[in-house]
């Protein structure tokens, strides 16, 4: 259960942080920014999955520290 958790924040993180607006994204490493350009519906579907991810992580918390086991 806790490596479910685990994975759950580390996707969580990661996709906050790809999903930064103030951020230039991957655009700043090297001339690869034609590989990273966002659609809309790609801006769509990151915080869809971001969404999700978070409220993994959320609820796996509230489960592991009320110690409620499945």
């Amino acid at each position: 259960m806790k490596l479910t958790w685990y994975i759950a924040s580390i996707l969580a993180v990661s996709l906050i942080l790809i999903n930064n607006p103030k951020a230039e994204g991957f655009g700043g490493i090297g001339n690869q920014s034609q590989l990273f350009s966002y659609t809309r519906s790609t801006q769509k579907n990151l915080l869809i999955l971001t969404i999700l991810a978070t409220s993994a992580f959320m609820f796996l918390t509230i489960i592991l520290t009320s110690h409620f086991n499945l």
